[in-house]
C-alpha cells in the first residue's frame, strides 16, 4: 500500500515546482539582489513620514524590500541634500518632529541606499531627454545606467517619459510580496527539515555525553525507528499525525510561491527595460550595481562574459579606462571598484 504522507508530498511538490519554474526576474541578477531600484526624494520623504506615523515598529515597503539582500536601491548624490531640504516642509504638516523624521532617515534608510555621482554632461538616450526639469536629469540618467530597473517616484517629470511606473507605492508592493514570498518560502523549508536538523543535533549531544560513537547511536535510532515502523498499525498511527502536517507546510509553501509570482508577475510590467546594446560604462555598471563587494578590472570582464556574447564583452584595458572616467564608480580598495557608495550621515550644507 503507498504512503498517503508521500503521496501528497509528491502531488503537492510538483504543484509547487510547475509554480516556481520561471523565477527569472532580472537576466543580469542572481538570487542577491533580485532586482534593482533607484529612488527618488519623494518616495524616500514619503516612507520616513510614514514610518514614523505608525510607530517605531513599522517599516515601509522600501525598506522591507531590501530584506535578505532582495533588492538593491541607488540613488543620485543631489537625492540626499534633497531629503534633508525638504524634511522641514514635510514636519510642517506632519504630527512627527523633525528630530524623529532626520533620525529615522539616518538610522534604516541611509544603510540601505548607495548614491551615485551622475555624469550628466553627455546625454544622449530619448527618455532621459524628454526629462524638463534639470533636478530629475540625474535620477533618469541613473536609471538607464544600471537598466533593467524600477524607478521609485512620483515625480511627473519622471513619469511622463516612462522612467518611472505610473504608481510606485503599487511598484514597491510588488517588491515586498517578491520578499515575503522567498521569505515564507524558506521558513516552511526549514520546518520542514527541523526533524532530520534535530535528529543529528541529538545524536551529537548523546555522543558528547556518553562517549559514544555518533554512528553507533544513529544506527540504534534507525533501527528502533524501523521497529516502530515495522507494524502496520504504527506505520498507520505516524501517517495520522504526519499527513496534516505535511499538508500544512506544503499549503504554506504553496501560498508563499504564488505570493513570490504575483510578486515577480507585477515587477515585470514595471521594469525600465535593459538596453539592447549597453556601451563599455553601462556593461560594467551592470555588473557592479549587481554585485555587493567590489571587483577588479578583470573580474568585471569575467561577470561581462558570462551575460553577453563574446564579441560585445570589452577588453580588461577598455573597461579600467571607463572605471577611472565614470564618477558613479568609486575605489574602496585599490586596484578594486563598486558602483556608487554608502553615505554616513553629514547635514552640514544641508
Amino acid at each position: 500500500m503507498s504512503d498517503p504522507t508521500a503521496t501528497v508530498i509528491c502531488v503537492e511538490y510538483e504543484q509547487v515546482t510547475e509554480m516556481v519554474a520561471s523565477r527569472h526576474l532580472d537576466p543580469y541578477c542572481s538570487l542577491a539582489p533580485r532586482f534593482l531600484g533607484v529612488v527618488d526624494a519623494n518616495a524616500i520623504l514619503s516612507s520616513v513620514d510614514n514610518d514614523c506615523r505608525k510607530g517605531p515598529g513599522w517599516r515601509s515597503r522600501l525598506l522591507r524590500m531590501t530584506s535578505g539582500g532582495s533588492a538593491a536601491l541607488f540613488a543620485s548624490d543631489h537625492v540626499y541634500g534633497e531629503v534633508y531640504r525638504r524634511m522641514s516642509k514635510i514636519a510642517r504638516s506632519s504630527p512627527v518632529p523633525l528630530d524623529v523624521l532626520r533620525a529615522r532617515f539616518e538610522a534604516e534608510y541611509l544603510p540601505v541606499l548607495r548614491y551615485v555621482t551622475v555624469d550628466t554632461t553627455a546625454i544622449a538616450d530619448p527618455q532621459v531627454l524628454a526629462i524638463t526639469d534639470p533636478d530629475d536629469v540625474p535620477t533618469g540618467q541613473l536609471a538607464k545606467l544600471i537598466a533593467p530597473c524600477v524607478v521609485f517616484s512620483e515625480d511627473k517629470h519622471l513619469l511622463r517619459p516612462g522612467l518611472a511606473p505610473p504608481a510606485w507605492r503599487d511598484a514597491a508592493q510588488f517588491g515586498v510580496d517578491l520578499v515575503e514570498g522567498v521569505t515564507g518560502q524558506r521558513i516552511t523549508g526549514n520546518l520542514a527539515t527541523l526533524p532530520f536538523r534535530g535528529g543529528a543535533g541529538l545524536i551529537a549531544f548523546i555522543a558528547r555525553k556518553t562517549g559514544i560513537s555518533p554512528w553507533i547511536i544513529g544506527g540504534i535510532m534507525a533501527a528502533g525507528a524501523a521497529y516502530v515502523l515495522t507494524s502496520p498499525q504504527r506505520r498507520q498511527a505516524v501517517g495520522r499525525y504526519m499527513l496534516p502536517v505535511a499538508e500544512a507546510l506544503l499549503k504554506h509553501m504553496e501560498r508563499s510561491a504564488a505570493l513570490e509570482q504575483h510578486g515577480i508577475a507585477g515587477l515585470r510590467e514595471i521594469l525600465l527595460a535593459a538596453l539592447p546594446e549597453p556601451d563599455v560604462k553601462q556593461q560594467a555598471a551592470i555588473v557592479l550595481a549587481r554585485n555587493g563587494e567590489p571587483l577588479l578590472a578583470r573580474e568585471v570582464q569575467q561577470r561581462l562574459l558570462r551575460l553577453f556574447p563574446d564579441d560585445r564583452v570589452p577588453m580588461v584595458t577598455e573597461i579600467r579606462a571607463a572605471l577611472k572616467d565614470g564618477p558613479e564608480f568609486t575605489q574602496p580598495e585599490r586596484y578594486r571598484w563598486q558602483f556608487g557608495r554608502e553615505v554616513t550621515v553629514n547635514r552640514s550644507g544641508c
